[in-house]
């Protein structure tokens, strides 16, 4: 289908995840505003109980980057059945040391431990977070916590000195940087035909 878009609908139709950064820091003006347009998600209740923690440290982030990689489960893809072929991801490729993709700059999401749409609003945050990114000229890949890198004795550490709250628990991983080529062009995409019911 074929659509006159807005700026917005093309941000949104074209942004891809990118797993490959270069070494080079956002500014921290661009990360201001990237940071600024969570605020805005969408979340239940108006509690804005998502905490977001930025980390620039190359250090941390490759400590637990490789600690994510190594307790992941991700089977690597049969050939042919890959995630993607310019951007693999860890499940394509063994070789790929850390499940942060080397990104200069990594956000996690935390949410309160027992609140029920905890994963609703911080994947509509880690969304929002991408989207702006996009904008910007800032790439992203949201990477699920399907392993917990903050159940083992390193991530304990790290969230005691991140001081984050008992009660709360990481659901998300964001990773932000610039891109270490050109934005790779959106996959053809499948418009779902809607059931319209009237």
């Amino acid at each position: 289908m074929d659509y006159e878009m807005n700026d917005f609908m093309s941000t949104l139709m074209s942004r891809i995840s990118i797993r490959k950064y270069k070494p080079e820091q956002i500014p921290d003006e661009i990360l201001a505003q990237i940071l600024y347009s969570a605020s805005f998600s969408p979340n239940a209740g108006n509690r804005q109980s998502t905490q977001m923690v930025i980390c620039q440290n190359e250090q941390i982030n490759d400590k637990l980057g490789r600690l994510k990689r190594s307790l992941s489960s991700i089977k690597v893809s049969s050939p042919g059945n890959y995630i993607s072929t310019d951007q693999p991801s860890i499940a394509d490729d063994p070789n790929i040391p850390s499940a942060f993709y080397d990104a200069p700059t990594v956000i996690t999401l935390f949410a309160p431990k027992n609140f029920w749409f905890k994963a609703a609003d911080c994947y509509i945050m880690a969304n929002n977070i991408c989207l702006a990114a996009y904008s910007m000229g800032i790439g992203s890949c949201i990477v699920g916590c399907v392993e917990n890198i903050f159940d083992t004795e390193p991530g304990k550490a790290i969230l005691q000195e991140w001081n984050i709250r008992e009660n709360y628990e990481a659901v998300t991983h964001i990773t932000l940087g610039y891109p270490a080529t050109d934005f790779p062009p959106q996959k053809p995409r499948k418009y779902p035909e809607p059931i319209v019911i009237r």
